[in-house]
């Protein structure tokens, strides 16, 4: 807009000075005066198109990075509020078992075979575990029911007088859900191992678990003494990763002693089949013998009846004729 009104602006300052000048014996300059005026005011066109050009370039850039950064700012907005969504879901116990469970089962579904694990399994005692592991005609108990309340008041503790607290709150639960998961799930009448896993669904809270203690002892050794294996999802991983190469080495010491029973039961066979070769041997041998005995019985035969033909083809009287011998 600025750059109409100056130009409209110039055209009157030209209209007033060709006015003001006389117009006897003016007319080249005039002619000169016009012709510069117009090529000024050409270039000042040319300009004024070149940045209307260039603004409007730099006002579609300009919308388009606020476009972005809207949809940006949406996709934050969003991701909060799934984050305060799952925090939410957290704070709820019966949730967060369910969580965890969910992801203990996702991570043994994607290692181990379907058949070498199964959920919710039941003892005979009642006691319902949340998964067990199959390897050796031995059950791996693993529990993920964690208790994760008072860790929450840890972190969202505003002193160290609360942190102190609520850490200590939260050291008994974890050293009651310990007694408890080597109570029920570690049952040898029931082919169980001497030991069960307790599933700490959060790597944070693994940390914290191996950093506590509870009435002066630190509770990984509570864990240890009560042949309870706490386990992040990281070390689980890793653990089913060695479970699987075991049950690996299982199938093939299985398939070792089915080839070994296979070829146990070839060798007889082969055995079988050599003496009944040898017999074989012996009634071809004996029969070869006979064939020779009666090939040559044959021949006798054969010569025989030759002799006996020959002496019938002979007439009574040429042997001892008159009249063939004057011949």
């Amino acid at each position: 807009m600025e750059y109409i009104l100056l130009s409209l602006a110039l055209a009157a300052v030209a209209a007033a000075l060709l006015l003001r000048r006389p117009r006897i014996g003016a007319r080249p300059d005039l002619s000169s005066q016009i012709a510069l005026i117009s090529q000024r005011l050409e270039g000042i066109d040319a300009r004024m198109t070149a940045s209307q050009s260039d603004s409007h370039a730099l006002t579609a850039d300009l919308f388009g990075r606020l476009g972005e950064v809207a949809q940006a700012t949406q996709a934050v907005a969003e991701q909060a509020r799934q984050f305060t969504s799952l925090q939410e879901l957290l704070r709820a116990p019966k949730a967060r078992g369910g969580l965890g469970e969910a992801m203990l089962e996702e991570l043994l579904g994607q290692i181990l075979p379907p058949r070498s694990f199964a959920r919710q399994y039941r003892f005979a005692t009642g006691a319902i575990v949340d998964a067990v592991v199959f390897a050796g005609g031995r059950k791996i108990c693993i529990d993920s029911k964690f208790p994760l309340s008072n860790f929450e008041r840890v972190v969202s503790a505003s002193s160290d007088t609360e942190r102190v607290q609520a850490e200590r709150a939260f050291a008994a639960d974890v050293e009651g859900h310990i007694s408890d998961i080597s109570r029920r799930y570690i049952v040898p009448d029931e082919d169980t191992l001497d030991f069960a896993v307790m599933y700490v669904p959060v790597e944070a809270v693994y940390g914290e678990v191996l950093r506590l203690k509870h009435r002066g002892r630190s509770l990984f050794e509570i864990a240890m003494e009560a042949r309870v294996i706490p386990m992040s999802p990281l070390t689980m991983y890793s653990y089913l990763q060695t479970i699987l190469y075991g049950l690996r080495c299982l199938r093939i010491e299985e398939d070792a002693q089915t080839i070994l029973r296979r070829c146990g039961r070839l060798t007889q066979d082969i055995e079988r089949f050599a003496a009944e070769y040898d017999t074989l041997g012996r009634h071809v041998s004996n029969a070869y013998a006979r064939y020779g005995e009666a090939s040559r019985t044959l021949e006798r035969l054969r010569i025989s009846i030759d002799q006996i033909v020959d002496l019938a083809e002979e007439e009574p009287g040429d042997a001892g004729s008159p009249t063939a011998t004057a011949v």
